[in-house]
């Protein structure tokens, strides 16, 4: 924090749009993320989700045009927010009867490093982290009664709001809560699950009248085709000839007509190009899942601190010759504190997946634990990169401080 606020404020292309989302609100009352002066997209209306630039021009608002003060409110509140994650996360090892291993926690913490950039970093994954905490937290620790399942559907749709990653999980709640109440079903305490769908029908209606298109976000179509679809593309016909059939795809749905047409063209052409090529976009998937667990940061150290990164090495690992690409990306300053993470990865995925097939454990709290991380890791797919594993960081090191009490824990399934 204290380097954001007084040696250099690093600022993403995400951060970038969060800002224009703000200030559009604030100064045209409109939810745009780009600049309005610039040429017209109907993809700024409904990219970002408003609850984040909500945030954002509350801030500015009491800021009262001090860049400074903005930035202040801004970190420390998500720092706030990141620290309650943990201490949520402690509380379900309390619950649980864990005495914690504070060695092991502080290395975890240590080794963490994406949760210190992203918390003073202009995005919004520390607010999306806390409402995931929150929810785990109260599967495990709270009762099943009305005011814990209406709390919990505020939460999903506070999600919602931050993330159109929420949307298939605010789908399958309505599902999980059915198993989780029977035997004893209630409809009181099943109702609150549907709000998070009603939440969602309503954003679409709102984009729909704002854009003439049904979508959530327009972010789904962009990394459809930007990123899924580019990325098999690249990885089986290389970069120039993926770079002219989105190019192909891009021109022919500009000549739609409509916004709405247009969306629905790149959405189809998507999804038919991947249907094709289905084996090799399984198997970029796959691997996009093992980069995203396994991913040292990169990306997020040498942005955030200014440094020079060179390609973009999730195009460059679908090239020929990628491992020596990824090895050649290490041969640098960053390099030994990259290992060294790598390794930490490492050792964390092997622990956890202990965690999950030690029987100890009641199999619900493993899946209550387990559930977010499977759930953004496998939706990343073949663009995983670390940053998007960092809002499911204290749920990890829940589960990693898990795996060395076992006694603990046998006696308190035993009771």
């Amino acid at each position: 924090m204290g380097k954001q606020l007084f040696w250099e404020n690093s600022i993403l292309q995400d951060s970038k749009e969060y800002i224009y989302a703000a200030d559009n609100l604030l100064n045209h009352h409109t939810l745009y993320s780009w600049n309005l002066n610039h040429a017209y997209n109907p993809d700024w209306l409904s990219k970002r989700p408003i609850l984040y630039p909500l945030i954002l021009a509350f801030f500015k608002t009491i800021s009262f045009g001090y860049n400074f003060i903005f930035l202040f409110l801004v970190y420390l509140s998500q720092n706030a927010a990141s620290l309650f994650s943990f201490y949520l996360c402690v509380k379900i090892l309390n619950f649980l009867k864990i005495n914690i291993n504070w060695k092991h926690a502080s290395l975890f913490a240590a080794f963490s490093l994406s949760q210190y950039i992203y918390c003073n970093t202009i995005m919004s994954e520390t607010f999306l982290q806390l409402c995931l905490c929150a929810l785990v937290f109260i599967q495990i620790c709270k009762p099943l009664n009305f005011k814990w399942s209406l709390i919990s559907a505020l939460i999903i749709m506070s999600g919602l709001a931050l993330k159109p990653v929420f949307m298939p999980f605010a789908y399958a709640y309505p599902i999980i809560c059915l198993l989780r109440f029977l035997p004893k079903f209630n409809l009181k305490y099943f109702l609150p699950s549907l709000l998070p769908i009603v939440f969602i029908f309503i954003t679409i209606s709102w984009n729909q009248s704002r854009t003439g298109y049904k979508q959530y976000s327009s972010i789904s179509t962009i990394n459809l085709l930007h990123y899924n679809t580019y990325t098999m593309l690249m990885y089986k016909y290389g970069e120039h000839k993926a770079d002219s059939m989105v190019d192909e795809i891009h021109f022919k749905g500009n000549l739609q007509g409509t916004y709405a047409t247009k969306q629905e063209f790149l959405n189809t052409s998507s999804k038919s190009l991947i249907k094709e090529n289905l084996g090799t976009y399984i198997f970029l998937h796959l691997r996009g899942m093992a980069f995203c667990v396994l991913d040292p940061g990169r990306f997020d150290l040498s942005q955030f601190f200014g440094l020079s990164h060179g390609k973009n090495l999730l195009y460059e690992t679908n090239k020929d010759n990628a491992l020596m690409r990824v090895f050649k990306s290490i041969l640098n300053p960053l390099g030994i504190i990259l290992v060294i993470l790598f390794i930490f990865n490492l050792f964390k995925t092997i622990i956890i997946a202990k965690f999950l097939i030690n029987t100890k454990l009641p199999i619900f709290i493993r899946l209550a634990l387990f559930c977010f991380p499977f759930y953004i890791v496998f939706l990343t797919g073949p663009i995983g990169a670390s940053r998007f594993l960092m809002p499911v960081i204290p749920l990890l090191f829940t589960m990693v401080l898990c795996i060395s009490n076992w006694n603990v824990l046998r006696k308190n399934a035993e009771n």
